[in-house]
């Protein structure tokens, strides 16, 4: 069996596999409209932290902002590189893209606006981690930006359960048929999820396994650790998604 992440195994699949990206890729304008209702601006560049494969980045660059692209993940960044390759010209030109820690990166200048989809915070798996995240938030904007992010609800039959196995098949957009087993493991006093994956494509003999952590946050912890950084919550929408996940709008104050 090989042991990978954020690879480049994970990045080429990742908007086909149940559990990851495929809910979002299949509707993009159900969890991407909470950015389009309150983005306005699209004289200024957007920054994006954790853009991942660019399911919001590109539409964004389609519907004409400006766009700086911050993403870890090399292998995440080409999967993207390649979707604006595909895009008229005029609509790659508006993306720059940055192989970056979230947590460190600086930009030329403040920004008026960050956008954190897909819970990029969650995605820390430790609170110290996700403070920092909304520090570098805040380093990033200038007075008066704002924060737009959403965030996955925790699978509440894995937290109550504690452990969990499920397993689902699915086709990628290249024709490669995998059978995906997932094990949830959940702690409930540090609130965090691991999700143990195992993908056998049919047909190949070896198994790849990913392992992921995810750090849920109450909305109250939430609004905490936005203030504690400089940030004044404007508005927590609890049906995000059709209720499968809740957004935030923070400005720095």
């Amino acid at each position: 069996m090989s042991d990978v992440q954020y690879d480049q195994f994970l990045s080429r699949i990742y908007d086909d596999a149940p559990y990851f990206g495929q809910a979002r890729s299949r509707e993009p304008e159900l969890f991407n409209g909470f950015y389009f209702k309150h983005l306005r601006d699209k004289t200024r560049r957007v920054l994006e932290f954790g853009s991942g494969t660019g399911m919001l980045t590109v539409p964004l660059a389609r519907a004409g902002f400006l766009v700086d692209s911050v993403d870890i993940s090399s292998s995440m960044q080409e999967v993207l590189a390649g979707k604006l390759r595909a895009e008229d010209s005029s609509v790659a030109k508006r993306v720059r893209q940055f192989t970056a820690d979230a947590l460190s990166y600086l930009g030329e200048e403040p920004y008026d606006s960050i956008v954190m989809p897909e819970g990029l915070v969650i995605a820390l798996p430790d609170r110290a981690l996700q403070i920092a995240l909304f520090e570098s938030c805040h380093r990033n904007l200038r007075k008066g930006g704002r924060i737009y992010a959403d965030f996955v609800q925790p699978r509440y039959k894995v937290v109550y359960e504690q452990k969990l196995q499920e397993h689902t098949r699915f086709r990628t957009r290249d024709g490669d048929e995998y059978l995906l087993s997932v094990t949830f493991r959940n702690d409930r006093h540090s609130q965090v999820e691991e999700w143990d994956a195992v993908f056998a494509r049919k047909g190949a003999p070896e198994r790849i396994a990913v392992t992921v952590s995810f750090r849920f946050l109450f909305h109250s912890e939430l609004q905490f650790m936005l203030e504690r950084c400089g940030f004044k919550v404007i508005e927590i929408d609890v049906n995000h998604a059709g209720g499968l996940g809740f957004a935030v709008i923070a400005e720095k104050v």
